[in-house]
């Protein structure tokens, strides 16, 4: 039994055939079906307000997107700052206990037996600020003779000057300051001096 196979492209004469009229030119080929214009109008119509729909759902994520983030970052810092509160009124207070240590060192020098008990708050003092200074708090103590800043010092009081050098200087520290992270928690009490005229 032989197979002849009716493919055009198959056969080695296709073309000849072709150009000959030959049977598989009288029979037409499959015709596209006609595509209604009414209905690919639609179509697109209907493509391109998906497309817009996508951009504006789009444009909404990334808008919720920056919000979201927005929010985040101002409830770090909220929370940052609310710590950093917190913290500093929990230093206010600690720093007091300093001021106490400072005192009994100051009234204990006066008394010759008590010099081995000055040496040990002395010591608990030094860990104290030790402890201070590695949580990040910063001493204020301007040195006398230094000029006066009212940022990170308090005039509690002026003191007479004969010496025009001496004028607005500090003449004594009443009681060290203090700052965390560069903002003053405590400011220094000083005396200040003032020219005679």
């Amino acid at each position: 039994m032989k197979f002849e196979d009716k493919r055009r492209w198959a056969r080695p004469n296709a073309e000849a055939d072709e150009a000959e009229g030959g049977d598989d030119a009288a029979s037409p080929g499959p015709a596209a079906p006609a595509a209604d214009a009414a209905e690919l109008d639609a179509m697109r119509t209907r493509a391109e307000a998906a497309e817009r729909k996508l951009r504006e759902i789009q444009e909404t994520f990334l808008a919720a997107k920056r919000d979201l983030e927005a929010t985040r970052e101002r409830l770090e810092r909220d929370l940052g700052k609310k710590v950093e509160i917190k913290f500093a009124g929990l230093l206010s207070d600690l720093l007091e206990t300093a001021d106490d240590l400072d005192r009994a060192i100051e009234r204990g020098a006066a008394i010759e037996s008590a010099s081995p008990v000055v040496q040990g708050v002395a010591l608990a003092r030094s860990r104290f600020l030790a402890a201070l200074a590695k949580a990040g708090v910063e001493r204020i103590a301007p040195e006398e003779g230094a000029a006066y800043d009212p940022n990170t010092a308090e005039a509690v009081g002026v003191a007479p000057v004969k010496d025009p050098a001496a004028h607005d200087t500090v003449i004594q520290v009443e009681r060290a300051g203090y700052a965390l992270g560069g903002r003053i928690i405590r400011p220094a009490r000083v005396l200040v001096g003032r020219l005679l005229s």
